[in-house]
């Protein structure tokens, strides 16, 4: 066998290999041999059909399915010897005006010598926050403003009066929405809307018509939007003030607190949100762990692997619609899933190598914790339980979440980290305000 490479970049490599004759031969005799001893022609016993015969009627087929096994067996024989490690499916080409043996080209992509930077030289920030007495204040206030009834009432909007609101908006000549926007709610303070809009509706009454001007965030989610200046057109439909519940022993009990006593039903509020805490700040270090790997390391990935990652987002995008009953026969194009798809390829290949540089390996204590944890949103969760260890598919699932949990645990405890204080409120913030 003779094996020739060309490098046309980093990753992406064209092998030209040379099957020697004797191998072809052997290959599509041995082929003849079978085909002569099962095939059945009219005018001859079985297995006494002269070779001629043979090569004559199924030949030509017989050669491409010998040239075909050879192709792949001595491939994968030479990326092998040449210590290649394909990222993708190769794309042959045979050599026809090959005098001797058979000649083909096996264009492919490789996957990339991965070195990760120093874990122990990266400066990291790690989050950390605690439940303060007013932020347990705030959401007894939260959960009273969530019971309350609201009043129509002939006042000028303030703060905390709910205004539902008709309106239209335009970012140059491009709408923001396909369709006017009728009754719309908005809580005046809540600072759900995007800076400045709800500013603009203090001192407005039923039936007032507004145009004002106000500029979408930098990180807004709607890219053609971020940083732009959008103007609205706003017709006033009505104004209310809520009416708070009293924190007495029945509003206490409608949360779940038998006892009825405020004690207890802060102490529990407590427990909740320390628990939402917990996962907020986990959430939030994991980001701060991965931005800074993909930052301090780079990789160009294949581009085989991002189609197939872009493939796979576009299919769970269609699989959530579908959930939802929305249309899906979206035509979206790739190009809005590329940067994103790059990321988690680049991301993935560099965490594979961590792991293995540093032989992290699951906890099994841990990946049982998990599947009870989740387990517990169930009505049956002894069942659940089962079901995961049952399946080999679902529990390597949870053993990878918990791998990634220990990697960055792994990170943060091995980086430079400085800790720094975040309130409840920031770390529990929503990323984005509305339209």
């Amino acid at each position: 066998m003779q094996v020739s490479i060309e490098s046309n970049s980093d990753l992406k490599k064209t092998m030209t290999i040379v099957v020697p004759q004797e191998e072809v031969d052997t290959a599509i005799n041995k082929r003849l041999e079978d085909v002569k001893r099962t095939a059945r022609i009219d005018g001859f016993r079985p297995g006494k059909i002269p070779m001629s015969v043979i090569k004559s009627k199924f030949g030509k087929g017989i050669r491409a399915e010998a040239l075909s096994e050879l192709t792949q067996n001595f491939f994968y024989k030479a990326i092998m010897e040449e210590k290649l490690k394909p990222a993708s499916a190769p794309v042959i080409t045979p050599n026809e005006d090959h005098k001797e043996g058979f000649e083909f080209s096996a264009s492919f992509e490789v996957y990339p010598d991965v070195k990760v930077a120093a874990i122990n030289e990266l400066e990291l920030e790690k989050p950390t926050s605690e439940v303060a007495e007013s932020d347990i204040d705030d959401m007894v206030e939260k959960l009273r403003s969530q019971k309350s009834d609201w009043n129509t009432v002939e006042a000028k909007a303030e703060d905390g009066h709910r205004v539902s609101i008709s309106f239209e908006g335009h970012v140059g000549d491009k709408s923001i929405s396909e369709e006017p926007i009728k009754n719309f709610p908005v809580i005046i303070g809540s600072k759900n809307m995007i800076p400045g809009f709800e500013d603009k509706l203090m001192g407005a009454s039923a039936g007032d018509k507004l145009s004002f001007e106000v500029t979408f965030p930098e990180d807004y989610q709607e890219k053609d939007f971020a940083g732009k200046l959008g103007k609205f057109d706003v017709e006033v439909d009505k104004v209310e003030a809520s009416e708070l519940p009293t924190i007495d022993e029945d509003f206490i009990k409608e949360f779940g607190v038998e006892s009825g006593v405020l004690a207890d039903f802060r102490a529990d509020l407590a427990k909740n949100m320390n628990m939402e805490l917990e996962r907020a700040l986990a959430s939030k270090r994991k980001q701060i762990v991965m931005d800074a790997i993909i930052e301090n390391n780079e990789l160009d990935v294949p581009e085989a692997l991002v189609d197939n990652e872009i493939s796979q987002m576009m299919s769970s995008l269609k699989e959530k619609a579908q959930q939802a009953q929305q249309p899906t026969d979206m035509d979206l194009p790739k190009e809005l899933f590329e940067d994103q798809a790059t990321r988690r390829v680049k991301l993935g290949l560099l965490l594979s190598e961590i792991i293995k540089d540093n032989d992290i390996k699951a906890d099994a204590d841990r990946v049982q914790e998990r599947i009870k944890e989740f387990a517990q949103t169930y009505q049956s969760p002894e069942e659940v339980v089962n079901w995961y260890n049952s399946n080999p598919q679902e529990l390597n699932k949870i053993e990878s979440v918990v791998l990634e949990d220990q990697l960055v645990d792994w990170v943060l405890e091995t980086a430079k980290v400085k800790e720094t204080t975040i309130s409840f409120k920031e770390i529990m913030a929503p990323p984005n305000p509305a339209a």
